[in-house]
């Protein structure tokens, strides 16, 4: 039962005034949304800098304190300026989780969108470029988000930074590695993420990889320029199994095309294959990596500087191969342990290295045929 009583609203966990861990004192409320709420405090073992405090409620089901845990235990471990920054994680005395954050200044892309239904091409480039990148980061380190969606895109805005791209909320990602299935919420199938920005697969309840994420991304990007979603979605309020039959109706249907509905970007047609492309039904046909989709993007519209070579995903050994606790730092190790088999922080041989490795193996062949050849023919003469 929710209350009405203003001071509740202001404080719903009651936590103003309060120092958390000895460390943290608690200023204010920024937010709360389905499983928690979001202070602002100040951390007194470096008592000039502010943080984010996200607070689990109280009289949730295991599943969504697992999961709460285990996007502290993701996000934790991912380094890049382009994901939310999670620096601490313990429990109060009332038995509520928390995680403690860097504090964001700026606002959420749904937001942005609600006061600006479309977003001008170079801009909407700049901040799907960052997204790419730091979906890139969490990739490399086996990490796949698997509900992105404008409410968990941050748009960061201070003095000397302007449009800087931070994703956050990680309560839905899993740890994969390479292209299997391994979801750390167990083996049910269910449908995990937002409708209206999952890939087909995900609505399928299908195992998901990075590329559901690219497809979130492609969604996120037409959202931009266009104004709308690239296909046809339930009105607003549909409870979601309605929301998710909808969708599913449609999900072989081809994306529908940007210049359909931004009559201005109509000779933008590179851009458009590479949003055809990372929209695909099927994840196999959509790009490898954030990283290629990235590039592809600046290519697109003619960028004079390129981002970074892309990196492949990663199953994330160095996050997952330490010790852990409890059934989920179980199934972390098994991904790390099996991590090792693929390493995806060694280094990529170069073209020069490449052509050297294959001479010697042709060099190998021959001289193993000779002696083969040798062979069969002292045999042949001894007889």
């Amino acid at each position: 039962m929710q209350t009405t009583d203003p001071e509740h609203r202001r404080d719903p966990g009651g936590l103003i005034g309060r120092k958390i861990d000895d460390r943290y004192e608690v200023t204010g409320f920024i937010g709360s949304g389905s499983v928690g709420q979001v202070y602002r405090a100040r951390d007194h073992r470096l008592e000039y800098r502010e943080v984010a405090i996200k607070v689990l409620k109280q009289g949730l089901p295991d599943d969504q304190v697992a999961r709460f845990k285990r996007e502290a235990l993701l996000t934790g471990g991912l380094s890049s300026p382009y994901l939310v920054a999670v620096t601490d994680f313990a429990i109060l005395p009332d038995g509520r989780p928390y995680l403690v954050m860097e504090l964001l200044r700026g606002e959420p892309l749904y937001i942005t969108l609600h006061r600006t239904p479309r977003i001008a091409l170079d801009r909407a480039l700049h901040l799907i470029d960052g997204l790419l990148a730091g979906l890139e980061a969490a990739h490399r380190a086996g990490v796949v988000h698997r509900d992105l969606k404008p409410e968990n895109v941050f748009i960061v805005e201070e003095p000397g930074v302007q449009d800087h791209v931070k994703i956050v909320d990680f309560g839905f990602a899993r740890v994969f590695q390479g292209s299997g299935a391994l979801d750390v919420t167990g083996d049910a199938p269910l449908v995990i993420g937002t409708v209206s920005y999952m890939a087909p697969e995900q609505l399928r309840a299908k195992p998901v990889d990075h590329r559901a994420d690219l497809y979130s991304a492609a969604a996120i990007l037409f959202k931009m320029l266009a104004g709308r979603l690239p296909y046809e979605t339930s009105p607003m309020g549909t409870a979601v199994a309605v929301a998710a039959h909808y969708r599913a109706l449609q999900l072989d249907a081809p994306p529908a095309k940007l210049s359909d509905f931004a009559s201005d970007l109509a000779d933008e047609h590179l851009l458009e294959a590479v949003l055809i492309r990372a929209l695909q039904p099927r994840s196999e046909d959509r790009y490898e990596s954030a990283g290629e989709m990235r590039r592809a993007l600046a290519n697109a519209v003619g960028k004079r500087v390129m981002p970074p070579s892309p990196t492949s995903p990663g199953a994330g050994v160095s996050l997952w191969d330490r010790p852990a606790s409890g059934a989920e730092g179980e199934v972390l190790r098994d991904v790390g342990g099996a991590a090792r088999l693929s390493d995806p922080n060694a280094p990529n041989p170069t073209a020069a290295e490449k052509r050297k490795l294959a001479l010697t193996l042709v060099a190998v062949g021959v001289v193993v045929c000779s002696l083969v050849a040798a062979l069969m023919l002292k045999l042949a003469f001894s007889r």
